[in-house]
């Protein structure tokens, strides 16, 4: 199994990446990985905006894959945009089937738990991935 948790949306060449780990895997081993959601890194200012008195996310630009510089944790942070499509079919090409594909955001308990999570039932922040390397 190979596991990468919210790092691969830094890595320029991914495809170069999912071809090296199918190369790893033995058939039928796993990948998982999750990334930022591409509607969350697509825009050009990923924040939330007031439009007609209402809080929405932000969007812009989700078809134009490539970098983003963003300032987050630090000014200047690159991650490379890339849409749910993209990554599905650079898994297929790198010679692994997909098992499961989330979009999560929290559900009705955990924001009961935690109101500060409420409007990321408006927008996906994560994308979960599963799949296996074939024969």
């Amino acid at each position: 199994l190979v596991y990468s948790s919210l790092a691969l949306h830094y890595v320029e060449d991914v495809q170069g990446l999912f071809r090296r780990v199918a190369g790893w895997l033995t058939p039928g081993a796993g990948l998982v990985f999750s990334v930022e959601h591409p509607i969350y890194t697509a825009p050009r200012a990923p924040e939330w905006a007031i439009v007609n008195g209402r809080e929405v996310w932000s969007l812009d630009r989700y078809l134009q894959e490539g970098a983003r510089t963003t300032n987050w944790l630090a000014d200047g942070v690159v991650k490379q945009h890339r849409t749910i499509g993209t990554y599905v079919r650079l898994l297929r090409d790198a010679g692994f089937t997909l098992l499961a594909i989330d979009e999560w955001g929290p559900n009705a308990t955990q924001v009961q738990q935690n109101p500060d999570w409420a409007r990321e039932r408006d927008r996906p922040m994560f994308l979960l991935v599963a799949a296996r390397r074939n024969a």
